[in-house]
C-alpha cells in the first residue's frame, strides 16, 4: 500500500508511542481516506515494539463478538505460544477458551468480567517486557462487548506501555449509531486522542500519483487530484486507471450504497448528478418533480446514506467521484434532459442561484442540453463575471469553451471577434499556469490569422508563443520573437510585443537584447500597465547584465508605478524581481517587506499558484538565510499545498530540502530533492540542492560533476573548496562568478579562507555584517580551527562559544555536533558548567542536548513544546526522550523527571 502524508498525524503517534502509560490514539474518515493504511504504516515503522493486530467485523447490525480480542489472541496463540503466556499470566487459559480451538471440554470462555481483567492483564504483562502497540481496524463494527472491554482498558490500564490506535469509517456513523456516544464518552478522557482524516492536499496527491507514474504531467496530476478530491484510494485507483476512466471496481463501490436507497431518493440523486458540485435546495427542488413529502423524504435518505450531504442552503455528494458514477449511468438522453431542465429553471427565476454564479451555471447546462447559441452567449457572460472575481483558472476554461462552442453555432456573436477572443483565452491561460493550454491556443490562433491583413495582430500572438516556449523550456522561443519584432507596426500594438520579446530574450541568455527592447517598450508605452511591465522587464535585464544597483532602482519604480495603478498583477511580478535583487544584495529586510508586499498582491489577483509560488520561494530564501528557518519551513509548506507545476515547485522543494539538510534531518532533505528533480531534474537550484546533498554524504564524484557541469553557485563552491580533491575545480568555477554585492563578495572571502587563504575572520566580519546567523556560525568553526593552529586557546574558545550558540538556536543539529567535537577534542568547555552539574550528567552518559531535554521534561513540557523552545522538531524531541528513559534505565518521563530532581541536576 502506498503511503503519503500525515506526517504530523504520525509524528503524533510517534510522540504517544515514547510515552510510558496506556495512550489511545482513535482515527476516523470516510472509506478510502487511508486509515488502514496509516494503521500499516506505524506498524511498519515501530522497533522493538510487539505489534498486536485486530479487527471488528460486520455481522448484521452489530458486528462478530470480540472479534479483535481473538484475533489478538490468536496472534498471541502463534507466537509466543501458549506455554510462554501461562508462564506470563496465571489463568490465561480461561482467555484463550474464547479461541473454539482452546476450549475442547467445552467449558466456555470466563465471564464477561473476568475475561476484561485477564485481557487487561496479560497486556500489562507483556508491556512489562517491550512496548505494545494494538491495532485495531473497522471500529464501526464493534459489539458492545468489544466497545466495553475497551472502555475499560482506556480507564484502567493506567502505566502500561502499551499503545492502542483504532480506527472507524465515519460515513458509516448514522444519527443512531452506536459507536457515536462511545466516541464522544472517550473523548473525555485525557488519554484519548481522536483525529479525524482529511483528503491529502493536492501536493501530497502529486506525491503520490508521481510514486505510479514517475514522469505524470502537470495535467494527468490535476486531472486525479480534481476527481479523487484527495481520497487516496480513489487517487490510486484513477492512477492506476491511466487517470481517464473510472474503473469497474470503483464505479461498482461508489454505485452500491446508491442502489441501496429507496426508488425516489434514487431519482433525487440522478438530479443531482446532473446539477454540479453543489446544488442549491429551491434549484433541485424546481427541477425534480417530485411533491414536498417525497422530495425531503428522499433527501433525508440520501443524506443518512452519507451519499447527499447537506452543505449551505443546498445540497453536495460526499464525493465528487459519487457523482460522476451516477452521472454516468445515465443515459445520453437523459443528461442532456435534465441540463434543459436546469436551465430553464434559471432562466424563469435566476434568484435560483447566487448572482455571481448565474451566468456560469446557465452557460455549463446550455451547453449540457445541447443548445450551442445560448452556451456561447452564457459562456462569454461567465468568463466576464470570472475576471471581475480574479478567477484566473475558471475564467481560461470558460474562454476556451467559447472558442470550441464558437464553432457549433450557426451565427457567432456580432460584437466579438474570433481572434480577439483568442488573444484573450491566450493570456488567461498563460496567467493561470497553463502553459501548454496556452500553446495549443496560440498555435490555433495562428493557423487562422492572416498575416498579411493583420502583421500586428499575428506579431503579438509570435510574441506570446516565444513567451510560452521559453517558460516551457523548448526550444525556438527566440526564432519566435525575432519573426515578431519582424512584423511589428512602430504603433502601440508595437511596444507590447517589445515588452514580451525582451522577457523572452532574457529569459533564453541575450540580456543585452532584452535590455535594449525593453527600455524601447517603455518609451513607446502609452499606458501605465504597459510602461510598467516594460520596466519591470528592464530590471529583470539589468540584474542579468550585473548592473545590480540600476536593476533595484527600475524595479524600485515599476513596483510604485503598479501600486499606484492599482494592477495587482504588476504589483506581483516587480515584488518578485526585486525581492531577488534586494536579497542579492544582502538587504533582506527590505527583501522581506517586499515579497509579502508581492504575496498579498498575488492573492488579490489570483496568482497564488504561479507569481505567489515564486514570491513564496524569494521569502522562503530570505527567512532562511535571516535564520528564522520555522516561519521558513511554514511558507515553504503553505506554497507547496498549491502543489505548483514545473520548475516553481521544484525551486521550492530544493530550497526545503536545503533548509532539511543543514537541520540534520536527511530523509526529508532527500525526499523533497526527489520531489525537485521530478518536476524540473535541470533546474538551477535542483542542480545546486543536488551537489550540496552530495557534499554532506560525502560523495565526492557526484559533486565534482556538478562542479563542472551547469552549477555554479557561491555557497556550494566555498564548502566544496574544502575538500582537497575538489578545492582546484571550485577555485577554477568561482573565477567566473561575479564579487560585486556583499552576499557575493562574503562568498568570495569564504572560498578564499577555504582555499587556505587567512581570510576566515573576514568571512565572520562579513557574514555578520549581513545578518545571516548560518554561514556565520560555519564560518567561526573554521576560524576557530584557525585559532587553535596558531595556538590561541582563548580566541578559539570565543569563537566556538558564539558558534555553538547561533547554530543551537538556528537547529542546526549538523553544525552543532562539529562545533561539539571540535570543542571536546580541544578541551575547550562551551560552557561556564558548575562544578556539581557537569560530572552527574556525565556519568549517566548523555549529550548536551539530551541534558537540555531532560531539563525540560523535569519541567513538565510535552514533546511539542520541547521542540518549540529548543527549535527542533517534535520528532526529534520524542526521539532525545526515548534516548534518555533508555540511558536512565526508567519507564517514564515522570521517573525520568524524579530521577533529575533526585540528583539535583537542575
Amino acid at each position: 500500500m502506498l503511503f503519503v502524508g500525515r506526517r504530523e498525524l504520525v509524528a503524533r503517534i510517534d510522540g504517544d508511542a515514547a510515552r510510558g502509560d496506556f495512550r489511545i490514539v482513535v482515527v476516523g474518515g470516510p472509506a478510502g481516506i487511508g486509515k488502514t493504511r496509516l494503521l500499516e504504516h506505524v506498524a511498519a515503522r515501530v522497533s522493538g515494539r510487539l505489534v498486536l493486530r485486530g479487527a471488528c467485523v460486520e455481522l448484521g447490525t452489530e458486528g462478530l463478538p470480540m472479534a479483535p480480542v481473538t484475533a489478538v489472541l490468536r496472534q498471541l496463540a502463534a507466537s509466543p505460544g501458549p506455554e510462554e503466556l501461562a508462564r506470563l499470566l496465571p489463568g490465561v487459559d480461561g482467555l484463550l477458551r474464547l479461541l473454539p480451538e482452546f476450549d475442547a471440554g467445552g467449558r466456555g470462555p470466563e465471564p464477561r468480567a473476568r475475561t476484561f481483567d485477564l485481557f487487561a492483564a496479560l497486556l500489562r504483562r507483556l508491556s512489562a517486557q517491550r512496548p505494545v502497540l494494538l491495532l485495531i481496524d473497522d471500529l464501526q463494527w464493534a459489539d458492545p462487548s468489544t466497545r466495553d472491554l475497551l472502555d475499560v482498558l482506556a480507564r484502567t490500564l493506567g502505566p502500561a506501555r502499551v499503545l492502542l490506535v483504532a480506527a472507524y469509517r465515519s460515513d458509516d456513523l448514522d444519527r443512531g449509531h452506536p459507536l457515536r456516544p462511545f466516541l464522544a464518552q472517550w473523548g473525555r478522557l485525557p488519554n484519548v486522542h481522536r483525529v479525524e482524516l482529511e483528503p491529502l492536499s493536492r501536493a501530497e496527491t502529486a506525491e503520490l500519483v508521481r510514486r505510479l507514474h514517475p514522469g505524470a504531467d502537470e495535467r494527468f496530476v490535476e486531472r486525479v487530484f480534481r476527481r479523487s478530491g484527495g481520497n487516496p484510494y480513489f487517487a490510486e485507483e484513477l492512477a492506476r486507471a491511466g487517470g481517464e476512466e473510472m474503473p469497474d471496481t470503483l464505479r461498482d463501490l461508489l454505485l452500491a450504497r446508491v442502489q441501496r436507497l429507496p426508488e425516489h431518493a434514487r431519482h433525487l440523486v440522478r438530479v443531482a448528478s446532473v446539477g454540479g458540485g453543489r446544488v442549491p435546495h429551491g434549484l433541485l427542488a424546481a427541477t425534480a418533480g417530485l411533491d414536498e413529502a417525497d422530495l425531503l423524504s428522499g433527501l433525508r435518505a440520501a443524506a443518512d446514506a452519507r451519499v447527499l450531504i447537506p452543505q449551505g442552503d443546498g445540497y453536495a455528494f460526499q464525493h465528487g467521484l459519487f457523482r460522476e458514477a451516477v452521472r454516468t449511468e445515465l443515459l445520453p438522453a437523459e443528461r442532456a434532459r435534465l441540463h434543459r431542465a436546469y436551465a430553464d429553471a434559471l432562466t424563469v427565476d435566476p434568484g435560483l442561484v447566487d448572482p455571481d454564479r448565474h451566468a456560469a451555471e446557465l452557460a455549463f447546462h446550455w451547453h449540457g442540453a445541447g443548445v450551442a447559441d445560448r452556451a456561447l452567449a452564457a459562456t462569454l457572460r461567465a468568463a466576464e463575471v470570472a475576471d471581475r472575481l480574479h478567477a484566473l483558472a475558471e475564467r481560461a476554461q470558460l474562454l476556451e469553451r467559447a472558442l470550441d462552442l464558437w464553432e457549433e453555432v450557426p451565427e457567432p456573436p456580432a460584437d466579438v471577434d474570433r481572434l480577439g477572443l483568442f488573444e484573450t483565452a491566450i493570456m488567461a491561460a498563460g496567467w493561470a499556469g497553463e502553459g501548454l493550454h496556452a500553446l495549443d491556443l496560440i498555435d490555433r490562433a495562428l493557423a487562422e490569422a492572416d498575416r498579411s491583413r493583420e502583421p500586428g495582430r499575428t506579431a503579438m500572438l509570435l510574441a506570446q508563443r516565444g513567451m510560452a516556449l521559453a517558460e516551457l523550456g523548448r526550444d525556438g522561443a527566440v526564432t519566435a520573437v525575432d519573426e515578431a519584432l519582424s512584423l511589428a507596426v512602430p504603433d502601440a500594438g508595437r511596444a507590447r510585443v517589445l515588452d514580451l520579446a525582451a522577457a523572452v530574450l532574457t529569459l533564453s541568455g541575450e540580456p543585452a537584447r532584452g535590455r535594449d527592447a525593453a527600455r524601447e517598450a517603455a518609451d513607446l508605452a502609452t499606458d501605465t500597465r504597459l510602461e510598467t511591465n516594460a520596466r519591470i522587464t528592464h530590471g529583470w535585464a539589468l540584474w542579468e547584465l550585473g548592473e545590480y544597483e540600476s536593476a533595484a532602482e527600475s524595479l524600485r519604480t515599476a513596483l510604485d508605478l503598479a501600486r499606484r495603478d492599482g494592477d495587482d498583477q504588476a504589483v506581483a511580478r516587480a515584488a518578485l524581481n526585486l525581492a531577488g535583487t534586494l536579497h542579492d544584495l544582502g538587504r533582506d529586510a527590505e527583501a522581506e517587506e517586499v515579497a509579502r508586499t508581492g504575496l498579498e498582491a498575488s492573492h488579490r489577483a489570483g496568482l497564488e499558484r504561479t507569481l505567489g509560488v515564486r514570491l513564496a520561494a524569494r521569502l522562503v530564501a530570505v527567512l532562511t538565510d535571516a535564520g528564522r528557518w520555522p516561519e521558513a519551513e511554514t511558507a515553504g509548506r503553505r506554497a507547496l499545498a498549491l502543489d505548483p507545476p514545473g520548475v516553481q515547485g521544484a525551486e521550492l522543494h530544493a530550497l526545503l530540502s536545503g533548509l532539511a539538510l543543514a537541520q540534520g534531518r536527511m530523509d526529508a532533505a532527500r525526499e523533497h530533492l526527489s520531489a525537485a528533480r521530478s518536476l524540473q531534474e535541470a533546474a538551477a537550484p535542483v542542480l545546486r540542492q543536488s551537489a550540496l546533498l552530495a557534499l554532506a554524504e560525502n560523495a565526492v564524484p557526484a559533486l565534482g560533476e556538478a562542479l563542472t557541469g551547469t552549477v555554479q553557485d557561491w555557497s556550494l563552491l566555498a564548502t566544496a573548496a574544502q575538500m582537497p580533491e575538489l578545492a582546484a575545480e571550485a577555485a577554477k568555477a568561482a573565477s567566473s562568478l561575479p564579487t560585486n554585492t556583499p552576499v557575493w563578495s562574503a562568498h568570495a572571502t569564504q572560498l578564499a579562507a577555504a582555499l587556505g587563504k587567512d581570510a576566515w575572520t573576514d568571512a565572520v566580519t562579513a557574514w555578520d555584517g549581513l545578518r545571516r546567523p548560518f554561514p556565520a556560525a560555519r564560518a567561526r568553526l573554521r576560524a576557530a580551527e584557525a585559532a587553535l593552529a596558531s595556538r590561541d586557546r582563548s580566541g578559539a574558545q570565543d569563537l566556538l562559544r558564539t558558534a555553538a550558540d547561533q547554530a543551537e538556536r538556528l537547529g542546526a543539529e549538523p553544525l552543532l555536533e562539529e562545533i561539539r567535537l571540535l570543542a571536546r577534542s580541544s578541551g575547550l568547555p562551551l560552557t561556564d558548567t558548575a562544578p556539581d552539574e557537569a560530572p552527574a550528567i556525565e556519568r549517566l552518559g548523555l549529550t548536551e542536548r539530551e541534558a537540555e531535554v531532560l531539563r525540560l521534561v523535569a519541567a513538565g513540557k510535552s514533546n511539542r513544546q520541547i521542540g518549540e523552545e529548543l527549535f527542533i522538531s517534535t520528532k526529534t524531541a520524542s526521539v532525545h526522550v526515548s534516548n534518555i528513559l533508555a540511558k536512565l534505565n526508567v519507564g517514564s518521563r515522570g521517573e525520568a523527571a524524579a530521577l533529575a530532581h533526585r540528583l539535583g541536576l537542575f
